[in-house]
């Protein structure tokens, strides 16, 4: 039934050949060989599209978001990613052991397929990758009234 309908779109997803149709191992790969050749820095962003010959054409960024940072800003732009992504996951992670159980499932259904996304199919610009991030982070916000001490007039 449905378990079996899931199991086979699982294994359909991981074989090699539904990553090698989609492009994004050349892609990956030409990112890695990019990055080291411009190491410690990078090629500058938007960069990369240039540097493997596809022109001024951002739709063929590395589709991968880490990959992205490390090929275009290099090693500082890596660490700053790492810094601001990491960071967030950990926040969430810290912030979701003590937050409402139902308010952690909501921000998962919400970041998770963000998250997933982030590293097949999308670019630093894209705006729902600042979304997610400040989602998760958004888990430490609480709306609670503020406790007001009143003061007695002297008199």
């Amino acid at each position: 039934g449905q378990a079996s309908v899931h199991s086979r779109a699982l294994v359909t997803l991981f074989q090699p050949e539904a990553l090698e149709s989609s492009g994004r191992l050349p892609l990956w790969g030409e990112a890695l060989a990019l990055a080291g050749q411009a190491m410690p820095f990078g090629l500058g962003m938007g960069g990369f599209s240039l540097a493997a010959g596809f022109g001024e054409w951002r739709g063929r960024h590395p589709h991968n978001l880490a990959l992205e940072a490390l090929v275009e800003a290099g090693l500082p732009g890596f660490a700053l990613w790492l810094l601001a992504f990491g960071g967030a996951a950990w926040a969430f992670w810290r912030l979701g052991r003590s937050a409402p159980a139902w308010r952690v499932a909501r921000l998962l259904v919400l970041c998770l397929p963000i998250a997933v996304t982030l590293q097949v199919s999308t670019d630093l610009g894209n705006r729902m990758a600042w979304l997610a991030l400040g989602l998760a982070l958004g888990l430490g916000v609480s709306a609670a009234p503020e406790e007001r001490q009143h003061v007695r007039a002297l008199g």
